[in-house]
């Protein structure tokens, strides 16, 4: 379907002028649409409101006072708000694929009245609890048909809700009671949150909104407050924040310190999920390599299978199966770690089995896991005979959504599987819980576990791009948002900008630097500075903020090293030198900084001072290679290359050879006039070089030649040999 752009910037107009209070220009804008569409919506509220409007004038123009002026303005800005936000929400049910799709699904069969939905939901639970009294055959097969008839209904009253007009004061109470109440399903309670946090983020809506806060406030299950507390967040998103409701609810909840730490904690968690795809970049990269490497099984396109054990291998190397043993089980361990720190370590994996029909209904991506859902019951069927689905749901490390594509997938290859594998599925061991029962019921993991689900919907599904998005840069940081100015959620940013940092996460840590800038507070100046050096590739803006650090604390040893690491990245090697020195006063036996110190001093050419420096580093550490390389090149400096080959030697037989050795080490041979040594070490440095970095086309031995041409020119190589030699290493013959 395509939508009109013209449309779409007609409405952006009329919620622009809402927002600014604008009621005369919001209802000729309004006029406009209603008119360009009139089979649209019935227009009888809008005439109603214009007619207020007009009396309201009309009244200002005849000179009458009323006290309640204000008051009646700011109820026709309202009452047209929610005309415009049924409006649109209509004009998107009939062009827009996610909201036509959902509009469809929920009009079918069910007349959702407050009075109709209560009874159903509540039926539910009387039909579940009387099934214990029947006879146990017939009772499965009443089981199965209460949970499909059930499960149609729900998933069509979620539709219905997040397709559903304004609601009353009235529809938001009912909502609230029905939501704590203890005679509905928790489940039911909890698809019915998510489909209102659907429905604020994509259409704002006071009464919805003041639902899901009360119930965050209210709830006794943690399961409900947090969803609640998820979905209230999420509706920050929302850019039709028109009513003065919504920020004396938020305001007042943040009034309690509990919640404000839950939300400090509920955004670190968010960035744990923005980071999710890195953290599979990782695993994929330096993790899964080790565990397939050292286990025993083969995986084939006709199944799994364990290799045959090797018996000549203990006798070759008596530790090997031990070794691979202890390996594989550092990169599990790896993987722990990760987990209980926050990451999503499962999103990589199970991002790819998001495609079985279950997730082609809305409703399944929110749902809790629960054994008795209709729309697994032929993958329950199959894995029968294994307490598999039972180990899943009571403590798989799984978020709700990837439970179901675990059982989902798993059941579409069990016949596969070898019968020893099928037996050890049956043990609780098998999905190998990470975490305590108890840590599994805490806010922490529960809420993780709901935000996971929500970021592979809002990451995989197919009509993502047609909703608003909590996990795009700009609505990810809720934290930043103008609402908490001043509070003590704002507060919380500082130490938010260090998290960010450590998990290198670029784009939430520049949004919340926006709203952190005091050139008073050092926290504030290290954090800028850090993300111009890191992030922003900007040495000498950081070199000013690290000055400045150092002046509010001249003997703050972090600082200083970064303020010197900033100048010599910004090539101001003077400075640099000056800022090493002043460390060394302060630390005068740190050996990482009299190297640093060293490298600078090559760099403005005080050879010397650095080689005697350097020697004292190199009996205290005789196996540094790092010393050997600055000695080296410090040797080159001074023309005792004679003393500078041994030291290349010694670097390129051991077993730390970086690729610039090779470059080094064939300055040192040409100096030396050893031009076929000269040219095979240059050729070594370019086919190392150019495996590690991929992007180097087109890049040749003079890119290096140039940068260090001023060396090269000290020790008498002219123009005409620096030519010749690139032509000799790239292979052209004389």
């Amino acid at each position: 379907m395509d939508i009109d752009n013209t449309d779409i910037e007609l409405f952006e107009d009329i919620f622009d002028s809402l927002g600014d209070n604008l009621l005369g220009k919001s209802l000729r804008l309004t006029r406009v649409f209603v008119n360009s569409h009139p089979k649209m919506m019935y227009s009888a509220p809008l005439e109603r409101i214009e007619n207020d409007y007009a009396l309201m004038l009309g009244y200002m123009r005849r000179g009458y006072v009323d006290p309640e002026r204000d008051q009646v303005y700011e109820n026709l800005i309202y009452r047209l708000y929610n005309f415009v936000a049924d409006l649109y929400l209509t004009y998107k049910t009939k062009n827009v694929a996610f909201f036509t799709e959902v509009k469809r699904k929920s009009i079918i069969g069910y007349t959702f009245t407050n009075d109709f939905v209560k009874k159903t939901l509540e039926d539910f639970v009387t039909d579940t609890a009387m099934l214990s009294l029947e006879i146990k055959g017939k009772s499965i097969k009443r089981a199965k048909d209460i949970y499909y008839i059930h499960n149609n209904f729900v998933q069509a009253l979620f539709c219905h809700i997040v397709v559903s007009e304004q609601w009353s004061e009235g529809d938001a109470e009912f909502y609230t009671e029905l939501l704590l109440s203890p005679s509905i399903d928790l489940i039911d309670a909890c698809l019915i949150t998510s489909a209102l946090t659907l429905a604020v983020m994509n259409n704002m809506d006071i009464n919805k909104f003041t639902v899901l806060m009360q119930t965050y406030l209210r709830a006794k299950d943690e399961a409900l407050k947090q969803r609640a507390l998820i979905g209230w967040v999420f509706a920050l998103s929302s850019d039709m924040r028109i009513h003065t409701k919504f920020e004396e609810l938020v305001l007042s909840a943040i009034k309690d310190k509990n919640v404000v730490s839950e939300l400090v904690e509920m955004q670190k968690q968010i960035i744990f999920c923005l980071n999710a795809e890195k953290d599979n970049d990782k695993i994929q990269r330096d993790i899964i390599p080790d565990i397939i490497k050292n286990n025993n099984l083969n995986v084939t396109r006709f199944g799994i299978t364990e290799k045959d054990e090797d018996p000549m291998a203990d006798v070759f190397d008596p530790g090997e199966s031990d070794r691979a043993m202890e390996k594989m089980e550092e990169s599990f361990q790896k993987m722990v770690d990760m987990q209980k720190e926050g990451s999503d370590i499962y999103f990589g994996g199970f991002s790819q089995m998001k495609n079985f029909p279950f997730f082609f209904n809305l409703a399944n991506w929110f749902c809790p896991f629960y054994i008795e859902h209709p729309d697994i019951a032929t993958a329950r069927d199959k894995l029968k005979g294994t307490t598999l689905l039972t180990n899943i749901l009571e403590s798989g490390p799984f978020c709700d959504s990837d439970k179901y594509s675990f059982t989902l997938a798993l059941s579409s290859i069990i016949s596969r599987i070898p019968k020893d594998m099928r037996e050890m599925l049956n043990s609780a061991e098998a999905i190998g819980s990470v975490f305590k029962s108890e840590e599994m019921q805490s806010a922490t993991y529960i809420r993780r576990t709901i935000l996971q689900d929500m970021y592979r919907f809002f990451r995989l599904y197919s009509n993502r791009e047609q909703i608003v998005n909590p996990f795009d840069v700009l609505n990810s940081i809720f934290i930043v948002d103008d609402i908490f100015d001043n509070t003590e959620v704002h507060n919380a940013i500082a130490d938010m900008c260090f998290f960010a940092l450590k998990h290198k996460n670029k784009e939430a840590l520049s949004l919340l630097m926006d709203k952190y800038y005091d050139e008073k507070d050092p926290k504030s100046l290290l954090i800028h500075g850090l993300f111009a050096l890191n992030f922003d590739n900007s040495p000498y803006t950081a070199s000013k903020f690290f000055s400045d650090l150092v002046e509010l604390e001249p003997e703050n040893k972090r600082a200083i090293s970064l303020l010197a690491r900033s100048y010599f990245e910004a090539e101001d090697y003077e400075a640099a030198a000056d800022s090493y020195e002043e460390l060394l006063e302060l630390c005068p036996n740190d050996s990482t900084i009299m190297l640093n110190y060293c490298v600078v001093l090559t760099k403005i050419k005080m050879y010397d001072t650095a080689i005697n420096l350097l020697y004292k580093l190199n009996l205290e550490m005789p196996e540094s290679m790092s010393v050997m390389r600055v000695l080296a090149w410090s040797l080159m400096g001074v023309g005792k290359l004679d003393r500078a080959e041994k030291e290349y030697q010694r670097i390129l037989q051991s077993d730390d050879v970086e690729v610039g050795d090779w470059l080094n080490a064939g300055y040192c041979q040409w100096f030396l006039g050893n031009i076929e040594a000269a040219v095979e070490m240059f050729q070594n440095f370019l086919t190392l070089n150019m495996g590690e970095d991929s992007s180097l086309e087109g890049y040749s031995i003079a890119d290096e030649f140039i940068k260090d041409f001023d060396f090269i020119i000290e020790h008498n190589i002219s123009d005409t040999e620096c030519h010749l030699m690139i032509d000799l290493v790239h292979g052209i013959k004389d």
